[in-house]
């Protein structure tokens, strides 16, 4: 096998790469301007709808408060916009009231106090949950008055404080956060910015009769395969580099409202070895991802029809990808075999800084062996005469 020929080999794929239009929007474009669009989007309408809940929030309605003396100070101190409403719960239900509170008496004298709230309303939630701090401040002192009056210490009331203390740092909760859609969004941009340079250097090769050319050059067909295999590979990788790049930015610039203090980098620190280690765990995904494409491509006659073989594959990439985003999951050493969701989740755990080194060897050597396997069968996929001169 000639190294000289393969580099010539892959010089001239990676030539043909970037003067086509598709695999540039496919591999660069698309990288670069979808995240920063697509966060910009999302914060954009996370803050508006924050905004519009916590000003819808304050508008609620009372009724009976009679039965309760002192609540509706309570709850206008709270600066709670109070307003008159004959029935609650239609007043919530057509939204004209973002929560409605109505004490009750029960059997025995027992009063209760009623929140109606529509759960599926954000400014509903966020009034109930405004409503009820009103009201168990407004309970307690309550409670503290009636001991006072009888002569008893308002310290029988909290014999003791909970405190709720939260031993995952800041850091770990943002990469938590960021390696999950690191993950998922990466390796998915990966195939699919991949997709057109696997297309285009085996069935579009194909349509434009240039393949023929290329087979009689002075190269084995391994040589040939593998120069073409490396210029995808490339291309995925550089898919990979870009999506990282433009999420970290993203990330970094775009407001999520009260999201944003998980998600910012500056509760991330990230460690210098992060990003090297990702990329690592990335290039067994991209040969494997590069090899598949190309030996499905192959079996086609023309770019359409390779286009139709490649979208159910990035269709079913999603699958493993979207398990490797669920909370709770820890990659195991069984986990680790399984691909795509390997990767996914150990660039969660890289980002967290808790990974497994045993985990991180198993996922490195599967992907090896399965990237193995799928740049043998392009190989011989590409010397099967049938396949690569198909009419």
């Amino acid at each position: 096998m000639s190294l000289s020929s393969i580099s010539t080999i892959y010089r001239k794929e990676m030539l043909d790469m970037v003067r086509d239009r598709r695999t540039l929007i496919s591999m660069v474009l698309v990288p670069i301007a979808a995240m920063p669009v697509l966060f910009l989007f999302m914060g954009r309408m996370i803050s508006s709808a924050e905004k519009r809940a916590g000003e819808e929030s304050v508008t609620i309605a009372v009724q009976g408060s009679e039965r309760l003396p002192g609540l509706l100070n309570a709850l206008a101190g709270a600066r709670f916009k109070l307003v008159d409403k004959a029935d609650l719960k239609a007043a919530v239900e057509k939204k004209e009231i973002a929560a409605g509170v109505e004490p009750v008496l029960l059997a025995g004298g027992v009063k209760e106090v009623r929140i109606y709230t529509d759960q599926t309303r954000d400014a509903s939630g966020v009034a109930a949950g405004k409503i009820r701090v009103v009201l168990d401040l407004f309970k307690d002192n309550l409670a503290k008055q009636q001991l006072i009056a009888r002569g008893v210490p308002v310290e029988v009331l909290s014999p003791f404080t909970v405190k709720r203390v939260d031993l995952a740092p800041a850091k770990k909760m943002a990469g938590m956060v960021w390696g999950s859609m690191l993950g998922y969004v990466v390796v998915l941009l990966m195939f699919s910015g991949g997709m057109y340079p696997a297309i285009d250097l085996t069935a579009g090769e194909k349509e434009r009769r240039t393949l023929e050319v290329l087979l009689s050059a002075p190269a084995g067909r391994d040589e040939i395969i593998l120069a073409k295999i490396l210029a995808t590979t490339s291309a995925v990788a550089i898919t990979a580099l870009l999506s990282i790049l433009s999420l970290v930015v993203s990330l970094r610039y775009v407001d999520f409202g009260k999201a944003s203090k998980m998600l910012k980098p500056g509760g991330l620190a990230l460690d210098p070895s992060v990003l090297p280690l990702v990329m690592l765990a990335l290039v067994p995904t991209a040969i494997m991802a590069a090899s598949i494409m190309v030996a499905i491509a192959l079996f086609a006659k023309s770019f359409k029809e390779a286009q139709s073989y490649l979208t159910p594959l990035i269709m079913a990439v999603i699958f493993p990808l979207i398990a490797g985003m669920l909370p709770g999951i820890q990659l195991t050493p069984a986990l680790a075999l399984i691909p795509l969701f390997n990767v996914c989740q150990l660039i969660k755990e890289i980002f967290q800084g808790d990974f497994n080194r045993l985990s991180f060897a198993i996922t490195m050597a599967s992907n090896i062996v399965y990237a193995g396997i799928a740049f043998f069968a392009a190989v011989q996929v590409f010397k099967s005469e049938k396949v690569l001169f198909r009419t």
